[in-house]
């Protein structure tokens, strides 16, 4: 009986090497504990990227709203950070359900972020509705025109 395979030494070897024992119902190469943790952990990395994504949006969206000035970047970043979420919440339907739980949080992170670049006053809260941060920007863009 071989050994188990670990992942300590080389993540994608052992990434690959898991698959084509999990394939070949080689349990026995398994290291179960690793697998379960690996699994796991699928879940924070989806979250810490919706938070990111998130927080690009609402910097964009208080740019817009409150700064004169990073206009055209401003919405450059809206749309690529939305457009991105579209993505996201495309390949993970269920993240849709904490976005709600994160949204404030990520909120006083981009205030902080975008009153340290503009010394702006900002809202304590979230001024933006739910549904202005999560559209699909191309259909915003379509509607306003900008796109054919």
């Amino acid at each position: 009986m071989e050994k188990p395979l670990k992942n300590m030494d080389d993540a994608y070897k052992w990434s690959l090497e898991t698959v084509a024992a999990l394939r070949a119902g080689d349990f026995s190469r398994i290291d179960m504990e690793e697998l379960i943790n690996e699994v796991g952990s699928i879940a924070g990395g989806l979250r810490r990227e919706l938070a990111a994504i998130l927080r690009d949006i609402l910097e964009a969206l208080l740019i817009l709203t409150y700064a004169g000035s990073d206009q055209a970047d401003a919405e450059r970043q809206l749309v690529h950070a939305q457009g991105q979420l579209q993505l996201l919440l495309y390949s993970a339907p269920t993240l849709r359900e904490v976005i709600q739980e994160i949204l404030e949080k990520e909120y006083r992170r981009a205030k902080d972020n975008v009153t340290e670049d503009y010394s702006l006053r900002l809202p304590e809260s979230c001024p933006f509705p739910l549904e202005r941060i999560v559209e699909d920007p191309f259909d915003r863009l379509v509607a306003e025109g900008k796109l054919a």
